[in-house]
């Protein structure tokens, strides 16, 4: 089976959120595909007729200082996430200003960015307990223009997965590793990442490289229930 994979969108972090979910699903399709597996499995083992339960997202309370004393005031998830963008941007700045630097994204930031995304909103989740980092994603195929989609008859199904991640300190983009994958509640290699999608001749790895060089991104790590993301400053 053959498929073109559209280029990453280069701008915005919302696109970015909608590149990224389209990767996701159409990466996994492939590779599900290209080793053994067929349309049956993939439409009744792989895929689910529903979608799975996402913990909807909250942006954290912030104490204001306009306040009375100990009231909190909460940011919406659209407020949040502009926060979050501002400080990717800064950080791609000084990557580009030769300057290190860093950004540390809790699971609340990351869920902020992906609530605010009309394509994005509803469909993921991260939680970050300590050095582990788990997405949860339930993907309505419908949403996304994934080339064989309609035919396949796969507009009705949902891609419900659960990735774990451990990052240690030096993690790069080359480097970083998925601990487990689940798809509908069976697991599958995690190795994902260097799985070469069939057709297209690059692996998943290729994109998560791409992404981290646009926003100058050389290394990172998790711990202390955030993604610490660095620019080396070269």
């Amino acid at each position: 089976m053959s498929a073109q994979v559209e280029p990453p969108p280069k701008r915005g972090t919302g696109r970015l959120a909608k590149g990224c979910l389209i990767l996701i699903v159409l990466g996994i399709l492939l590779v599900v595909v290209g080793v053994g597996g067929t349309y049956w499995s993939l439409r009744h083992v792989f895929l689910s007729d529903k979608p799975a339960p996402i913990p909807e997202a909250t942006a954290p309370s912030e104490t204001s200082g306009a306040a009375t004393l100990g009231e909190t005031s909460v940011a919406t998830p659209s407020e949040k996430s502009a926060e979050v963008r501002e400080r990717l941007d800064t950080m791609k700045q000084a990557a580009r200003a030769h300057e290190r630097t860093g950004v540390e994204l809790t699971a609340g930031d990351i869920n902020a960015l992906i609530a605010a995304n009309r394509k994005s909103s509803g469909t993921a989740s991260v939680g970050i307990d300590g050095g582990v980092a788990q997405a949860q994603f339930s993907i309505p195929l419908q949403r996304l223009d994934v080339p064989f989609r309609n035919a396949l008859g796969l507009g009705d199904r949902y891609l419900n997965a659960t990735v774990t991640i451990v990052a240690p300190p030096g993690t790069n983009a080359s480097s970083v590793q998925l601990s487990e994958v689940t798809l509908n509640g069976n697991r599958i290699s995690p190795g994902l990442l260097d799985w070469q999608v069939p057709g297209v001749g690059k692996s998943l790895r290729t994109y998560v490289i791409k992404y981290a060089n646009q926003y100058g991104v050389t290394d990172g790590e998790i711990r202390d229930g955030k993604v610490i993301l660095h620019t080396s400053g070269h």
